[in-house]
């Protein structure tokens, strides 16, 4: 008699855990900081799309390194540490966008005379160019975003979002715990 066929159960599934379940409601929709990040998603596609334009002018960067750009054309030389505060980043990942940047010929960068380890970094004149290139249409999708708002609505929302980054850095300020 023929062996009968074993059936034989993947190990993903065999190994299947029962599904938790959660006994804390969170409702995402009032939830700020998960609107605030969605709506921060939503606008960085919204209008002129940044890889798009870049794409047009012929330049090979990501929107990582096109952050360091703006933060450059829009203050002018920064430290790493102050590029990343501006960012609200890591000094890591400014580090990691301003090597690519350097190969691109777009940043270059000064060694403090007095302290080595910091380094200023500011826009080449290619950078340059490749700022007022993207600028005026970043600019362009920034007034359709706008355009939602009345003056009086958009001049509240600035009040309120100003308020909210105040309190928020002193509630960094309050939970650090590097204070005596």
């Amino acid at each position: 008699m023929p062996n009968k066929p074993t059936k034989t159960i993947p190990p993903i599934i065999a190994n299947k855990q029962p599904a938790g379940k959660v006994h804390c409601s969170l409702d995402l929709q009032t939830f700020l900081p998960y609107r605030m990040y969605c709506l921060a998603a939503q606008m960085s596609q919204a209008g002129n799309d940044l890889p798009e334009l870049l794409n047009e002018v012929g330049v090979n960067i990501g929107e990582r390194e096109w952050r360091v750009i703006s933060i450059l054309g829009a203050y002018g030389g920064l430290t790493n540490g102050h590029v990343a505060n501006a960012l609200k980043t890591d000094a890591a990942t400014v580090s990691r966008a301003v090597k690519v940047l350097k190969t691109h010929n777009l940043v270059a960068t000064l060694n403090s005379k007095r302290d080595r380890r910091k380094v200023l970094i500011y826009l080449t004149e290619t950078g340059a160019k490749l700022y007022d290139q993207i600028t005026p249409k970043r600019i362009e999708t920034g007034k359709m975003i706008d355009d939602c708002f009345t003056h009086e609505e958009l001049s509240t929302l600035h009040h309120l979002l100003n308020k909210l980054d105040r309190h928020l850095q002193h509630m960094e300020n309050e939970l650090e715990d590097e204070w005596e």
